[in-house]
């Protein structure tokens, strides 16, 4: 496969996403807590759910 060059918008948009001050900030604990509960404990509460029916 040949490399082509990355054209300058892509360029320029790809090392806008990389810069630190456009990470945004961290998750605070409420954020954590709702990802826990409905990324977590709520598919396994549905998975157990489903099996005992």
């Amino acid at each position: 496969m040949a490399s082509a060059p990355i054209p300058a918008e892509l360029e320029r948009r790809i090392k806008a996403l990389e810069s630190v001050e456009n990470q945004g900030e961290d998750f605070d604990a409420s954020s954590w807590f709702w990802l826990a509960l409905l990324g977590v404990a709520l598919p396994l509460v549905a998975l157990a759910w489903g099996w005992l029916a």
